[in-house]
């Protein structure tokens, strides 16, 4: 048992203060007065795979899609006054790592119990115990042994973190990392409401010391943590101790910049959805998600337990100091759902100058770096054009004339106009799709068009549509930030009128986009790599 916890917390000079929690466990409980099961999916149990039990990476989380946490209360027989909250064990996946403590008729993780002051009601302790999970204790940046003891009853938390986004969650998370003794920055496009004074609350850009406008990663320079609340740099990607990064670029340069070796994110499948499907479609299908999770059998979903020291050092921390993180809904069950502010904050995000779509004050190549890629990639592609751009040298006017009639006249393939276009072709009636994303500037685009609608005409079925959309001007410009594009030709598939994935081709045919159909009719998950471009 970790009889002998002791957390530092620092004052306001920065020093480090030993305050000693010092608590022995209740051996004997009560039974449980409440229990409630929270699920965990998306890029918050993504985060939780990669380090809420050892703080790395533990390999692949492609299998694993939806956990579940359930907690509950009680009170200790010495001292029936005295509530307890803590992680209830799955009697079918019981963790042998850890110490067992029985209530009832049901049993507990020793390490996971803290006590709920007389001020926090048992709902507030259970909601703020899941809320803490991933974005605080997963978080913690560092946990050092006292005096460089290796004992793991004696620790202190420190180090420095970055929390992104202005919704309460973000606050949450940035008040309780701050009340353990972190260093917290919280960057937001709105004017979030932290608590604790100890939070620095920051826009995207910053002032540096010469008084330059610069990112906020630059502004704070090293740093040990991000925990980001309306996005997910993985997106996805399949994760191994090979490849922690998932070939993200962002990750990569928040550790080789900046020293971060935890990107925590929070964001839930739901939260997800709406990002994917946008406003028109998105909530509709969220809250179907949600309901489902809610509804799910807990025996599809794999047991989460926290790592040492959550009960009685980060959860028994945040309720002593009151930092509360409260939810509406009674059902026994509960799924942590979306909201619109952050999907307006993560949209209306200023984007890096780089043109990659990169969130600003997130870290981005070089300038040098990037003009040294263009240059290869103009060596490598010389006909490929940026989404929105009005480059020369493409079709003339009566060759755009002539193309747009062959299109609209094309019985095999689909024409989407935009984002409505999309939405009400693809989204709302839930196809099997691939999409040819074009500009009517862009040479390789006509050269592939005989050979796209070869291809619609031998593999187009009531099952799988072919389309094409045009990147052109406001509305098509719009179109491609909304499916995620760079540049053109691309061609971006759905599956059930959700985003799959896109392949970058500068000709057909493609052994990329061929493996990516392929893998799209046969029900498989969609390989990352293929997002390369062609060599």
């Amino acid at each position: 048992l970790l009889a002998h916890l002791v957390l530092l917390l620092p004052i306001a000079s920065k020093a480090l203060q030993t305050s000693s929690l010092r608590r022995s466990f209740p051996t004997s409980l009560q039974a449980v007065s409440q229990r409630r099961t929270f699920i965990f999916d998306g890029g918050e149990l993504e985060s939780f795979l990669l380090h809420g039990n050892t703080g790395e990476s533990t390999g692949s989380t492609a299998a694993t899609k939806v956990g579940s946490l359930t907690l509950v209360t009680g009170s200790t027989q010495e001292d029936p006054s005295q509530r307890i909250v803590a992680v209830q064990t799955n009697n079918n996946d019981i963790n042998a790592n850890y110490e067992t403590v029985s209530m009832g008729d049901v049993d507990v993780y020793a390490h996971t119990i803290a006590t709920i002051p007389q001020k926090v009601s048992e709902a507030d302790a259970l909601s703020t115990a899941a809320a803490a999970l991933v974005g605080i204790h997963c978080a913690i940046p560092k946990v050092g042994g006292v005096g460089g003891s290796d004992n793991s009853n004696d620790v202190f938390y420190t180090g420095k973190a970055v929390v992104v986004g202005g919704n309460d969650y973000a606050c949450f998370v940035a008040d309780g990392l701050a009340t353990l003794g972190i260093e917290v920055s919280l960057v937001s496009t709105g004017s979030p409401r932290a608590k604790n004074d100890g939070v620095y609350v920051m826009k995207p850009s910053d002032l540096n010391d010469d008084y330059e406008e610069v990112g906020f990663s630059t502004a704070v320079g090293e740093f040990d943590s991000l925990i980001d609340t309306i996005s997910n740099e993985r997106k996805g990607m399949l994760i191994t101790e090979d490849n922690p990064y998932g070939g993200s670029t962002v990750l990569k340069l928040l550790q080789s910049k900046h020293q971060c070796n935890k990107y925590i994110s929070t964001l839930t499948q739901s939260q997800q959805i709406v990002k994917n499907e946008g406003v028109l479609w998105g909530p509709g299908k969220a809250n179907d998600h949600v309901k489902k999770m809610e509804s799910i059998s807990l025996a599809r979903c794999a047991s989460l337990v926290p790592s040492l020291g959550f009960g009685s050092a980060t959860l028994q921390t945040l309720l002593d100091s009151n930092v509360l993180f409260s939810i509406k809904s009674n059902n026994p069950t509960v799924s942590r759902g979306w909201a619109l502010k952050d999907f307006w904050e993560e949209t209306s995000w200023p984007r890096d100058s780089s043109g990659m779509g990169i969130r600003f004050g997130m870290p981005a190549e070089e300038e040098e770096d990037l003009d040294e890629q263009f240059r290869r990639e103009q060596e490598r592609m010389q006909t490929r054009i940026r989404v929105g751009s009005e480059v020369g040298g493409g079709m003339d006017d009566t060759e755009t004339t002539k193309q747009v009639l062959i299109d609209q006249t094309n019985p095999y393939v689909t024409q989407i106009v935009g984002v409505d276009g999309l939405a009400q072709e693809v989204v709302s009636k839930q196809k099997d799709c691939v999409v040819f994303v074009a500009m009517r500037s862009c040479r390789t685009c006509k050269g592939i068009n005989p050979v796209f609608t070869k291809l619609a005409r031998e593999r187009g079925s009531d099952e799988l549509m072919f389309a094409k959309a045009d990147a052109t001007g406001a509305t098509g410009k719009a179109l491609g930030r909304q499916l995620g594009l760079v540049s053109v030709p691309s061609f971006v598939l759905f599956r059930n009128g959700v985003r799959y994935g896109a392949v970058s081709a500068s000709k057909l045919p493609s052994e990329r986009l061929d493996q990516a159909l392929n893998d799209l009719t046969e029900g498989k998950d969609f390989d990352p790599s293929l997002e390369e471009g062609e060599k």
